[in-house]
């Protein structure tokens, strides 16, 4: 082949350079018929031509009829939401994998076939590429690599039944990782309604290694009281549960959890309620749906319940009852993300700290050791700054 590649190559440049066709096929030992061929070849495509063109008859292969239309029907049963088992579905080209899946149909098409599918149909909207908003590199953001490891909480609210006047508020608990929630819905968001829905969080999900509040007065008090711990930060330490606080007026770092309260508040209030009950029903059935019924990605196509199905959870028994009482201090880690204001300062606790100018608008991760007593400023990753705290005893 080799050989055959120089001859082609050699028999254009004779005959550039003037060299008759008789000449040059007496020299390489080729035919008139073969100079001719390469030469057409090089007078259309120019350098490329003496090259080898593929034979293969390439065509891309299409799914059968039946199986185009078994995805399409699917798509319309989960996007109609008359049936309130679909209410809360998605919609999207995993779950209908999924559901493909579990009813053994062979053989299973790709995501990206069926968003083609889809799209070939009239049925989904195209995507629209977006380039990402530039991260600020700064920002410590927790990690969430497994089960577990980083909960998110935070309330919808007030909401209220049809013609009273009573506010409800629902607390949502988020597992970062899998995707699994819980949810309650309660008559006020005070410290013990935060107490009882952790437990309830718990006994649901499982202890987690972190759990991230935003600054809400129910969960750090303000004011002189602050800086001695409130109620809800000394539970999750008595409960080895490490509280981390995002930076006040920054819900959008809470961005797992408010996305999944922006999507389901629209399709949970749509309908008006008369009774509590039936609110709480819907509660629950939303809970379920998510836990049992939405596939992720990152979870290689299973359902949170699937996936925690494998995994060793620590729970808190079902009558278990969290105490409401301000526990003695317990061992532990509180960490604060905060933004340096431009005074070089940073604010927790109800109280002011001095870190620097030199770190203005960037964002710190403030540890409070409960057991060593000293509250340490870290600076990507590297301790930059340290106090004593004093307010530990109480």
């Amino acid at each position: 082949m080799n050989n055959e590649f120089a001859d082609r190559q050699q028999a254009i440049k004779l005959r550039l350079a003037g060299q008759s066709v008789e000449d040059i096929c007496h020299v390489l030992g080729r035919s008139f018929t073969w100079f001719h061929r390469w030469w057409r070849r090089y007078r259309a495509l120019g350098p490329n031509g003496v090259f080898d063109l593929t034979r293969a008859n390439v065509q891309p292969r299409r799914i059968a009829p039946d199986l185009e239309r078994t995805i399409v029907s699917i798509r319309q049963r989960l996007v109609s939401q008359v049936h309130p088992g679909t209410r809360y579905s998605l919609i999207g080209a995993s779950t209908i994998v999924a559901e493909l899946q579990a009813l053994q149909i062979r053989p299973l098409p790709s995501v990206r076939t069926i968003e083609r599918v889809l799209q070939r149909n009239g049925v989904s909207v195209p995507t629209v590429r977006l380039v990402p908003f530039l991260a600020n590199p700064t920002y410590p953001v927790p990690s969430a690599d497994e089960s577990n490891q980083l909960h998110q909480v935070d309330s919808v609210g007030p909401i209220y039944l049809k013609g009273q006047r009573q506010r409800y508020y629902i607390l949502v608990g988020k597992d970062v990782f899998d995707g699994a929630v819980c949810l309650k819905i309660y008559h006020s968001r005070k410290s013990e309604v935060i107490l009882d829905f952790l437990g309830e969080c718990w006994k649901t999900l499982g202890l987690p290694a972190q759990v991230q509040f935003d600054n809400a007065r129910e969960v750090v008090v303000w004011g002189p009281a602050a800086r001695y711990l409130p109620r809800v930060l000394r539970v999750c330490l008595r409960f080895g549960v490490e509280p981390i606080l995002i930076p006040p007026a920054q819900p959008q770092r809470q961005g797992s959890v408010e996305h999944f309260n922006g999507w389901f508040q629209p399709r949970l209030l749509q309908r008006h309620y008369t009774q509590l009950a039936t609110l709480k029903r819907e509660l629950q059935r939303l809970q379920d749906t998510v836990n049992t019924q939405h596939p992720q990605r990152r979870l290689q196509g299973l359902t949170p319940a699937q996936y925690r199905r494998r995994c060793q959870l620590h729970k808190l028994p079902p009558e278990y009852v969290i105490p409401t009482e301000l526990l003695p201090m317990a061992a532990g880690r509180i960490t604060f993300i905060r933004q340096v204001t431009l005074n070089g300062k940073v604010h927790l606790l109800s109280q002011t700290f001095q870190v620097g100018k030199r770190l203005k608008g960037e964002y710190v991760k403030v540890v409070l050791d409960i057991r060593r007593g000293h509250l340490t400023v870290y600076r990507q990753g590297r301790i930059f700054k340290r106090w004593p705290y004093p307010y530990l005893k109480k």
